[in-house]
């Protein structure tokens, strides 16, 4: 590596430093290499370059629809990115289901399959007592498949309504759609798909703490 060159990556390295540590070091390497600059200047570029850095990791958001065949549309159909994410998870799966139908008894065996090969999965469900099609998930509960039950006893009407799909720590679809037939196909249903460790991170915190606080309970 050439002086240049190894100058550029102390710079870069020191300007991320000081962006997860709220310091103002990279200020003061850019002075001393370029005696030029005010103090006012050397902190401009370094904001400058920080800003250009944080911009490259920007999360990726991208339309998810349910539509009729028929339709074209500029946007990734439901029931594909569902089956891309769970098929393609590696290390976890964080699921909600609000209502199950056979429809989807392939990809429970998916998720089954996932996690005795080690795939965390942790799969909230909506008054799982009175979903028939969660019964197979039921029996292949375990150290990595744990499953979670909203029940409301106080309110008959609350419900788990939220449908996210979360894999990996860095994807996560945020959608109308059901886990059945309409919601994957009939129906007219949109959402989310965001790709983002940040946001994935923050959901697992958020359903971490409903489960601290005992608003799902495991079964």
């Amino acid at each position: 590596m050439s002086g240049g060159d190894l100058k550029r990556e102390i710079l870069l390295n020191t300007i991320r430093a000081d962006a997860a540590n709220g310091t103002d070091n990279a200020a003061d390497i850019l002075r001393r290499q370029y005696p030029g600059l005010s103090a006012d200047e050397s902190e401009e570029i370094a904001d400058t370059i920080q800003a250009a850095m944080n911009t490259e990791t920007t999360d990726k958001v991208s339309l998810v629809v349910t539509a009729p065949p028929s339709f074209r549309i500029d946007a990734k159909p439901t029931m594909t990115v569902v089956r891309s994410m769970i098929k393609g998870a590696e290390r976890n799966i964080l699921i909600t289901g609000y209502s199950l139908s056979s429809y989807f008894a392939e990809l429970t065996d998916t998720i089954i399959d996932k996690s005795q090969r080690g795939v965390f999965v942790k799969f909230f469900i909506n008054n799982v007592e009175k979903q028939p099609d969660a019964d197979k998930l039921l029996r292949y509960k375990g150290r990595f498949l744990q499953i979670y039950d909203y029940s409301n006893d106080e309110d008959k009407m609350a419900a788990l309504h939220a449908k996210v799909i979360s894999v990996d720590m860095k994807q996560t679809l945020i959608t109308s759609a059901n886990l059945s037939y309409h919601g994957q196909q009939g129906n007219i249903e949109l959402g989310a798909l965001i790709e983002s460790e940040r946001t994935a991170k923050q959901l697992d915190a958020v359903m971490t703490q409903l489960i601290f606080r005992k608003v799902f309970r495991e079964v």
